[in-house]
């Protein structure tokens, strides 16, 4: 991978070491992977058709703001928008980055990929 941006190429290496154990992790690392023209940007609107209360998702890019979210969810991702941050956090919920997130669920058990 060719990563201009040295921040992103750390998180896919991150991604890969844990991926070596867990799948989903592997997956993840793949998805950030890609070129910027197949970019994962993920609005709050899928993420609140997806969710239920309680429910955890990785998003391997960006977390944009549009849309609502209408239940308390745990969003990992490369980068959020302000927007998006804000209304995840003021529906009780948490938007971790990539570190976190991967410490927080080592395993990845009952982590949904988002993209």
């Amino acid at each position: 991978m060719k990563a201009s941006n040295p921040l992103k190429r750390k998180a896919v290496v991150m991604l890969e070491r844990k991926g070596r154990e867990h799948p989903i992790y592997r997956d993840a690392s793949y998805y950030l992977s890609l070129s910027s023209s197949n970019r994962t940007e993920v609005n709050l609107s899928k993420i609140s058709r997806l969710s239920g209360s309680g429910n955890v998702f990785f998003v391997p890019g960006k977390v944009l703001g549009s849309g609502t979210i209408e239940s308390k969810v745990v969003v990992g991702a490369f980068s959020f928008s302000e927007k998006a941050r804000r209304k995840i956090k003021e529906k009780g919920g948490e938007a971790l980055s990539v570190d976190e997130f991967v410490k927080r669920y080592p395993e990845g058990r009952g982590v949904t990929i988002v993209r």
